[in-house]
């Protein structure tokens, strides 16, 4: 509407100053030449300032799922810091338990990644890069970051997306012509983990998980083959194999009985191999 008013002034004080004649011209060319300037300072003032609309900050929560699906008993969400000391990360996980594609946050689904494959992590790394920069502007809008919770039992994702909307209808009726209702100002994401029965890792991180975990496993049952091997009796020999049963049927008690102390002691284990410490 304040271009068809800014048009509107225009002509009627061309007609005021060149087409009516004496003191009524002047007066009808004054006023729309007044009106002129004022839809004018008001224009740019809304284009700079965004005059007539306000800032409306609408918080959502959604539950997430574990980037390595249900292969591990514990969850796991993959980070990977976008820039430098921005403290902006790409966060990776599933949005459905059964998804078989990660989620990248301001992304979308991606092909699951083989986080065992260094070439597939470079790639993934420069691809979501490339995403991101596409623009840059909307890009700048936007930050994710990572939380852990003691003794939360779900992994959540809070996304708190601030826009302009137009502070009343007679603004909407004025400037309402480009579609600016809605226009992103900033988007949050925060992703709330479980402390205890979560890892939040690199890409390069879960490979190195996934290249010791199994050396770890071998480590133990060479250990416990050896152990045997030096027993002296054959009593000792059995003594020493009922305590690793026992112990690997509670093991597997545990991990029935009470899943989340299972995750817990298990990302214990993991944190150990990886050097984190909490």
């Amino acid at each position: 509407m304040i271009l068809f008013i800014i048009i509107l002034v225009v002509i009627l004080m061309i007609v005021g100053f060149f087409y009516i004649k004496g003191s009524t011209g002047n007066i009808l060319g004054s006023i729309a030449t007044l009106l002129l300037l004022l839809s004018m300072f008001g224009l740019i003032y809304h284009d700079n300032n965004h005059w007539g609309m306000k800032e409306v900050t609408k918080t959502t929560q959604t539950t997430i799922y574990s980037a390595a699906g249900s292969t591990q008993p514990f969850g796991m969400l993959l980070t990977q810091a976008f820039g430098t000391n921005s403290g902006n990360y790409i966060l990776m996980y599933k949005a459905q338990a059964n998804d078989s594609k990660t989620t990248v946050n301001f992304i979308g689904n991606v092909k699951m990644m083989n986080t065992l494959d260094k070439a597939a992590t470079s790639m993934m790394k420069t691809w979501i890069s490339d995403e991101m920069s596409k623009n840059v502007v909307e890009s700048s809008k936007k930050k994710a970051n990572y939380q852990l919770v003691p003794n939360a039992k779900n992994a959540k994702l809070v996304t708190k997306t601030t826009t302009y909307q137009w502070d009343n209808n007679f603004a909407k009726f004025l400037f309402g012509i480009d579609g600016e209702s809605g226009e992103l100002i900033k988007k949050e994401i925060t992703a709330k983990v479980p402390k205890e029965t979560w890892l939040i890792l690199t890409p390069e991180q879960a490979q190195k998980l996934q290249k010791l975990a199994p050396e770890f496993e071998a480590k133990q049952k060479a250990q416990l083959e050896a152990e045997i091997a030096a027993a002296k009796t054959p009593q000792e020999k059995q003594a020493i194999e009922t305590v690793a049963e026992e112990k690997q049927a509670q093991m597997a008690a545990l991990k029935t009985s009470n899943p989340d102390a299972y995750a817990k002691l298990m990302v214990s284990q993991m944190k150990t191999l990886l050097g984190i410490k909490d």
